[in-house]
């Protein structure tokens, strides 16, 4: 039978391995009234608070990663033009000793200027590479994957207390005293929230399988 998912816990494992999930969820859903699937949902939420901790230590590292990239850009971008300025130059340079009949010295020097000119190139390419980083949304995807998963945990929650009300008020009615309702009971009705939030937990660890 399912305890009650908002009480008083044992400290829970850090993770959910994903084939303990999986085989708990399967278990759900060929019964529901004798799954213990309930009383692994806390873990699944320290599962997901895992995970967010390690996507935001990325997220960090990435931002960085993206600060470091815009520097070297920035630097890149100064150095071409130090380059189209350095072989310009050259060319006038070449221009001028070819004018003055120093033929050799202007060959050295135009040659010089293609030689640079052959490597600015790929350095331009270089530099273009280093700007595609800058383009990426630091959105807070850890965030953006918790929500769902908290959202839907509400729900349960919620939904379980509504129900709780619901069967000890029905008791009342008949003169009885209801102290605890037990899982089993609600599995029926809470089958929707016990489904989204296993759908939920599905996206956290496929994201979480991807990354990895």
């Amino acid at each position: 039978n399912c305890a009650r998912p908002f009480a008083a816990e044992e400290p829970a494992p850090p993770h959910e391995h994903v084939q303990d999930f999986l085989r708990e969820v399967q278990e759900d859903w060929k019964s529901p009234t004798t799954s213990s699937f309930c009383d692994k949902m806390s873990l699944c939420r320290s599962t997901v608070q895992g995970i967010e901790e390690a996507l935001d230590s990325d997220l960090v590292l990435l931002q960085k990663m993206k600060k470091a990239a815009k520097a070297k850009f920035n630097s890149g971008q100064e150095h071409v033009c130090h380059m189209e300025q350095y072989i310009h130059a050259m060319q006038k340079l070449s221009v001028n000793c070819h004018s003055s009949g120093e033929s050799e010295v202007a060959s050295a020097f135009c040659k010089l200027a293609e030689f640079s000119r052959e490597i600015l190139s790929p350095t331009k390419n270089m530099v273009r590479g280093l700007f595609i980083p800058l383009f990426n949304n630091n959105v807070n995807v850890s965030q953006e994957l918790k929500k769902p998963v908290d959202r839907a945990w509400r729900d349960y929650e919620n939904r379980f207390k509504q129900m709780e009300k619901e069967k000890r008020d029905l008791a009342r009615a008949y003169g009885m005293v209801r102290t605890e309702v037990s899982g089993s009971e609600l599995a029926e009705e809470l089958h929707h929230e016990r489904r989204s939030f296993q759908l939920s937990m599905c996206e956290v660890l496929l994201l979480q399988y991807i990354r990895t």
